[in-house]
């Protein structure tokens, strides 16, 4: 009886709509109850209370059946973020400091169109760089731009039991590709075609483990007046696997490889409009266009555990090897980091802490794709954001204040691996860049 009067009051509160203006109808109801002989004063206030949070539960999981079908099948999401960056050494010669605030808000919408298929749309703060949605405060109050960042539709099959499962990606989608920023911003969405495959658990001795394959062709660039258009192909696979389990301790192993077709001395390219510069390009009647290919092969390690012996205390360690096959020199590229803490801190009281090392000769990446605050150089000593021909440290902390509300602090630490010394080059110290951020997210 009681768990009756708890699934009807919480159904009135959502068909009253759960807002201050119909308390009064849930109360002149609990009332009568009262009045009746039914429940005893205190009893409903106990049954009101479980009554609101059953309904609110019921309808986080989408199985209110007093909400209307459309509100089910909508998620929304985002957040924003406030930061404060100094960087030093951007140039040759006397080290240069520039010191801002920027911002950045993102907002995206998915729909469940029906049981395999899915739909949504992002949008962000920031202009037409793919690597950064960041607003830098200025101008007297100048009103700041908003782009749509993602637009996709998602096709998950209903799989024969025990085979998997598998989802295609048609459109400009998050990055579903096991990666590092070694190679991939963490703000780039790609735009084509993807799919992402993993297979049922197994056992591989006493160790479970899943295998999966990721592909996708991925459009760099269209151009009216060629066929040679420049895309992306990769390949991607690997095994995850549950090494400790009495740790929640994970291992990830991946192999991917990547082909850019139509890059390499491309006139009609518009890959120029991102590109760092730092890149070995061809000179003369050729402009300057990429002189090299890029045919990449990835190779990652990740390791993540949420105890540490008996102690509930979060790390991990991570790797990635990369090799262009093209140029005949400055073709590889390799980071090693590790944190301790919370893998994604979002509880008050979460925190993290992190760092790596990075190494990036000249020709291993292409230059438009690496994190935007890992800065390279130019054969001529410039920097440039999200370059190669570098290497440096990051060091990064974060700390949860409330739900969803992080502090954090990031610091990188770069040089140059080569420079041309015909143009008596010489670096009077490191690039260094300091980012402190608030972030709430819902």
């Amino acid at each position: 009886m009681r768990k009756t009067l708890i699934i009807l009051l919480g159904a009135f509160a959502l068909f009253a709509g759960a807002a201050t203006v119909h308390a009064g109808q849930m109360d002149v109801l609990v009332n009568k109850l009262v009045e009746k002989g039914v429940l005893t004063p205190y009893e409903a206030q106990i049954l009101l209370a479980e009554a609101k949070e059953e309904a609110a539960k019921e309808l986080a999981k989408g199985k209110a059946v007093t909400a209307p079908a459309w509100t089910q099948k909508i998620k929304v999401k985002g957040d924003v973020r406030f930061r404060t960056q100094t960087d030093w050494g951007k140039g040759l010669g006397p080290a240069h400091q520039r010191t801002r605030q920027r911002v950045r808000a993102r907002l995206g919408v998915e729909g469940k169109v029906n049981d395999q298929v899915k739909a949504g749309m992002y949008i962000v703060t920031g202009g037409n760089d793919p690597r950064s949605t960041n607003q830098t405060l200025d101008d007297e109050f100048e009103t700041k731009d908003i782009r749509i960042d993602g637009y996709y539709i998602g096709w998950t099959p209903q799989l024969p039991e025990g085979v998997g499962d598998g989802t295609l990606w048609l459109g400009k989608f998050k990055n579903p590709l096991q990666k590092s920023e070694l190679l991939w911003d963490g703000d780039i969405w790609p735009a084509g075609i993807a799919a992402q495959y993993m297979s049922s658990p197994f056992e591989m001795g006493d160790i479970p483990g899943n295998l999966y394959a990721n592909a996708g062709m991925l459009w760099l660039d269209e151009m009216s007046t060629s066929q040679r258009d420049p895309l992306m192909w990769v390949m991607q696979g690997g095994v995850k696997m549950d090494v400790v389990r009495d740790w929640g301790a994970k291992l990830n192993f991946g192999l991917a490889y990547y082909d850019l077709a139509n890059v390499k001395g491309n006139q009609s390219a518009n890959l120029a409009e991102h590109s760092a510069g730092t890149n070995t390009t061809w000179g003369g009647a050729l402009g300057n266009t990429y002189r090299y290919d890029f045919n990449m092969l990835d190779f990652l390690i990740k390791y993540d555990s949420k105890m540490l012996g008996d102690f509930e205390l979060g790390h991990g360690l991570y790797t990635d090897l990369i090799f262009n096959t093209d140029p005949p020199k400055r073709r590889f590229a390799w980071q090693l980091g590790g944190y301790i803490g919370k893998k994604k801190p979002k509880k008050p009281g979460q925190w993290k802490l992190w760092g790596e090392y990075r190494y990036i000769e000249r020709d291993a990446v292409p230059d438009f794709m690496p994190d935007s605050d890992f800065v390279g150089f130019t054969t001529a000593g410039a920097a440039a954001g999200g370059g190669t021909n570098s290497q440096g440290v990051i060091f990064g902390v974060q700390y949860a204040i409330f739900k969803n509300t992080l502090l954090g602090g990031k610091y990188c630490c770069t040089w140059p691996l080569s420079l041309d010394e015909t143009l008596n080059n010489r670096m009077d110290e490191p690039y260094q860049l300091l980012q402190m951020d608030v972030k709430v997210k819902f």
